[in-house]
């Protein structure tokens, strides 16, 4: 630890010879020694490593109490984390188990899933009536939280079924139909908890190979291969190295970038790293690939593909922080970069047992209710002070409630709020937020589409090749020639709803903006011929079925500059709350996202239930007087 601060206090190299002593360093090193070198990356100066422009100030005190996963941390200064460096959103939580779903110690800290796991733990002496808005993931998981709470909760969905983005649902032939390709990574810990809660986790999910593989026109593989006797980083980084997706020149530009880049820092200091990554979000990846080593050919033959996958957007739009909070999450932890799928539907395996636990403690479910209005009372400025309900379905019905939760999505936010709530900054920022537009296309065929290796068994559907057993690669799969950059078949990946006997696979694959346009006919010509130039010997199959489901406004668009404009949870209004994967926690848009907010306002309304109770109980005596 000497040595190492003593060199950082006396690297003999200037800021402006260094990038050519490193690009030296890296042409002259085997891949096998890249770890080294990366480590000496991160002994250079802190100016080696952040975006010009931006400044290193001392890490706050929520950022240094932070897990440490390495045997030693070095003893610099750390950037602050700027999206919640501000007083008032700080002080907006009252609770304490909300607070360590923010911050560096949220993203390695394993204890999270005990908590989703187990349950809050408390029961509020005062029940309050709760109405939650939306149905999705953020909302059922609040409305487990506050009913093993005591509190009485309701719940109103404007559509037929739960599920919000991870819906799922039976066409009149009884074909699962879902909204988007839903993969559980290995880091979706507060996720897992829950489904550990409803007791299946263990039962629906289907663990596959560690290794993240890339389809190339003609059928030509390379992949991400995980699988090493030794964990993260060391795995992460020799299935760089061995992957056959880059050629060697883009190996060693990927190398650089990787190598000088936060991630590297992480690994020894999670504090300053990830505090590096929170202030590159207003730069694209791409800008922050290229600047110093990073290739064109390595963007977009491997990481335009996961950019996609992770947010419907290219690395020249998405924003650098959203890209390497995922980076630094393989980095650290081994298993973050493990995939699963569930063993069928959404609505199957993820959504039925959490409807099951929700009505055994009493929580009603309103489907095809639309939430009209939400009533609320102003101060004599006009500024919203107190929700007293909502006005709800076609009879529009005031519904009052203690607390109100609004567990949307961004489009269905922006349509429920009233005009006074924007007069608070953090309700108006949720109008810059904006979204992307997705197309769920499937496909069944008399075959297995992606079994290239043995042209027979690819035709061969015959007797029960249920629970996987089928022809082809069973896991998510990546392309950088198609418009549908991340697809499976879900008759191998997630057979229990998606298998059927005497048929082939059920190819999935998600377009983005580039398609929305295209005629549900088209995009589904589409899909096909793109298939087929993937998989040159599934021309012999025939496509027997298909669906294509238009989501015009799917995930909020993380471009640059957009973090800031997340909402928490809690809210200038006391007894209004927000939840949903695009409100602050820390994470991407993502299920474990919205698992993560729903958690934490649960958490919020929990801590504050005595004073709402008391709250509701003045307004109650002043109404009557």
């Amino acid at each position: 630890e000497e040595l190492c601060a003593g060199y950082l206090d006396h690297f003999p190299l200037t800021a402006d010879l260094r990038p050519q002593r490193l690009r030296r360093m890296y042409t002259q090193l085997p891949m096998a020694a890249l770890l080294a070198a990366s480590a000496l990356c991160f002994l250079a100066p802190a100016d080696a490593f952040v975006t010009p422009g931006l400044s290193l100030r001392p890490s706050t005190a929520s950022t240094r109490a932070v897990h440490r996963s390495s045997a030693f941390s070095l003893g610099r200064k750390r950037l602050a984390s700027p999206r919640m460096s501000s007083s008032t959103e700080k002080d907006l939580f009252t609770s304490e188990q909300a607070k360590q779903q923010i911050g560096n110690n949220a993203f390695l800290n394993e204890n999270l899933m005990a908590r989703a796991q187990n349950g809050p733990g408390i029961v509020n002496k005062t029940p309050l009536k709760i109405g939650i808005v939306g149905a999705g993931l953020a909302g059922m998981v609040a409305a487990m939280d506050l009913a093993d709470a005591g509190h009485e909760v309701e719940l109103f969905e404007i559509r037929p079924f739960v599920g919000g983005k991870v819906s799922s649902w039976k066409d009149k032939d009884g074909n699962h139909i879902e909204m988007g390709l839903h993969v559980f990574f290995g880091c979706y810990y507060n996720l897992f908890g829950i489904m550990k809660r409803t007791g299946k986790f263990d039962e629906v999910l289907r663990i596959k190979e560690h290794v993240h593989t890339f389809v190339n026109e003609g059928g030509h593989l390379g992949a991400l291969d995980f699988r090493f006797p030794i964990g993260a980083p060391v795995s992460g980084l020799q299935a760089f190295a061995k992957t056959e997706q880059l050629g060697v020149s883009d190996k060693i530009a990927n190398a650089l970038r990787l190598g000088t880049s936060p991630i590297v820092r992480a690994l020894v200091d999670f504090d300053g790293g990830m505090d590096m990554v929170r202030d590159l979000d207003d730069i694209s990846f791409s800008e922050w690939f290229l600047r110093f080593g990073g290739s064109r050919g390595s963007l977009d033959r491997m990481w335009d593909p996961i950019a996609y996958a992770l947010g419907f957007l290219d690395c020249d739009e998405i924003s650098a922080r959203a890209m390497l909070t995922i980076f630094m999450l393989f980095a650290i932890r081994t298993e973050a970069s493990v995939l699963r799928m569930l063993d069928g539907s959404p609505q199957t395996g993820l959504h039925d047992p959490i409807i099951e636990y929700l009505e055994e403690r009493n929580v009603k479910i309103h489907l095809s209710t639309p939430v009209r209005d939400i009533v609320h009372e102003v101060d004599a400025a006009g500024l919203p002070t107190r929700v007293k309900g909502i006005v709800t379905g076609a009879k529009e019905q005031l519904r009052e409630f203690d607390a109100v939760v609004a567990a949307l999505d961004v489009p269905g936010i922006k349509k429920v709020l009233p005009a006074s709530f924007r007069q608070y900054p953090m309700f108006d920022n949720i109008y810059k937020l904006d979204t992307v537009p997705i197309v769920t296309v499937q496909a069944r065929f008399d075959g297995w589409v992606t079994e290239m290796q043995d042209g027979e068994r690819m035709r061969n559907i015959a007797g029960d090749q249920s629970d996987g057993r089928g022809g082809g690669i069973d896991n998510l799969l990546y392309s950088a020639d198609v418009e549908f950059s991340c697809f499976a078949d879900l008759a191998l990946t997630s057979p229990g709803d998606y298998y059927k006997l005497g048929q082939g696979s059920l190819m999935q694959g998600v377009f983005d903006h580039r398609a929305f346009a295209r005629s549900e006919e088209q995009l589904k010509e589409d899909f096909i011929h793109q298939l087929h130039k993937l998989f040159p010997s599934s021309r012999e199959l025939k496509c027997t079925w298909s669906s294509v489901v238009k989501l015009g406004q799917s995930l909020y668009k993380e471009i640059p500059g957009q973090d800031k404009f997340r909402p928490t949870q809690a809210t200038p209004v006391d007894n209004f709350f927000l939840a949903g994967s695009y409100t602050y926690q820390d994470y991407l848009d993502s299920m474990e996202g919205a698992t993560r907010s729903g958690l934490m306002v649960a958490d919020e309304i929990i801590a504050r239930a005595d004073a709402l109770a008391e709250a509701a109980k003045a307004n109650k005596a002043t109404a009557v007087a």
